[in-house]
């Protein structure tokens, strides 16, 4: 949901509140009139007023910036409940030390007559301090509820473009004609290398084809697509390949987003130096627990440029904020001649 629309909620629910509590209309005399304009110290009501409004106002804004977004859980109702009990002790215990405490030492006046009752104080507060905290609370859910429908729809679109695009750059004739080529000669020298790439290159379509339009994927799935990419792609390099994947796997079932990882596996084949047995290309995935990690390093090939660079870093950034917001971290490194990725994930 945009900003100016937050703000305009905002502003009509606050000229709601103007005309709600803080006017007075005269049935006889046919008149509307705003007592708050008329603002005078030497008159208790304009400051109690004056008060309360500061209070409510305070509560309303600290529910809905601070105790909404970091507490509400609808699987954990006993943290809801104990936040929205801590907001009602903030409001009647500021309400009774500035109107019954504060006033009283500055002014001579305080609100509640003499010796009205700890318990009918918190009482009669109940509903005076349900009123912000409600409103609030009803107005973070409207907006946290169309900003969730704005990022579902960003997502899918994210998605879609994610699948256009591998199809379009990925799996696009060059590479396929150059894997059919590389698969022609190893048949054309009876090597026993071609059965195995032809399964890989089957493997890798069946995969972009299928798989990937599910929502989420079985990690293992996705480590299969890679070391399919990495045997077909390695089939093109001139001299001993020195391309390594390195994997720690606790769980191979976990679910994460198709084609999450294998972008910076392919930027490293686009833009690297891969038959350098000192500078070799490395990736390595750990997944532990609730944590994915993913680090990759390459030497750079100055002279090797690809125009067509996949989805690109840039799309991937978009993908993780949208399919983790908060909940990964993402390095990339240049140093010298060599180019460091590292992702970590919290699925």
């Amino acid at each position: 949901m945009k900003k100016k629309y937050v703000i305009l909620l905002h502003l009509l629910f606050w000229l709601y509140y103007i005309m709600q509590d803080l006017t007075v209309f005269d049935f006889k005399q046919q008149k509307i009139s705003f007592p708050i304009l008329a603002f005078d110290f030497n008159k208790p009501e304009y400051l109690l007023m004056l008060s309360f409004t500061a209070i409510y106002i305070f509560v309303f804004y600290l529910n809905y910036l601070v105790f909404m977004p970091k507490f509400f859980d609808v699987k954990k109702v006993k943290r809801i409940a104990l936040s929205f009990l801590a907001l009602f002790i903030i409001f009647i215990g500021m309400r009774y030390l500035i109107e019954e405490v504060l006033f009283d030492i500055l002014f001579g006046f305080h609100n509640y007559y003499k010796g009205v009752t700890v318990t009918y104080y918190i009482y009669d507060n109940l509903a005076y301090s349900s009123l912000p905290i409600m409103a609030s609370s009803v107005l973070w859910f409207i907006v946290n509820m169309l900003r969730l429908q704005k990022e579902q729809l960003a997502l899918l679109e994210s998605k879609r473009e994610t699948e256009i695009n591998f199809l379009k750059s990925q799996i696009n004739p060059h590479f396929i004609f150059n894997t059919l080529n590389n698969i022609y000669y190893l048949i054309f020298e009876k090597s026993e290398k071609a059965l195995p790439a032809v399964e890989q290159l089957s493997g890798l379509m069946r995969y972009m084809t299928y798989e990937s339009q599910n929502e989420t994927i079985a990690l293992q799935r996705e480590i299969a697509y890679i070391e399919n990419f990495i045997a077909l792609e390695t089939m093109r390099i001139s001299g001993d390949a020195q391309v390594f994947f390195k994997k720690n796997i606790e769980n191979p079932e976990c679910r994460i987003p198709p084609l999450l990882l294998i972008p910076f596996v392919e930027n490293g084949f686009k833009h690297g130096i891969l038959n350098n047995p000192e500078q070799s290309f490395t990736i390595e995935l750990t997944q532990n627990k609730n944590h994915l990690i993913l680090q990759t390093q390459n030497s750079i090939n100055n002279y090797k440029k690809d125009h067509q660079s996949g989805v690109g870093i840039e799309n991937i950034k978009k993908r993780l904020q949208l399919y983790f917001p908060d909940k990964h971290s993402l390095e990339i490194t240049r140093k010298e001649n060599m180019y460091y990725i590292k992702l970590d994930i919290t699925l």
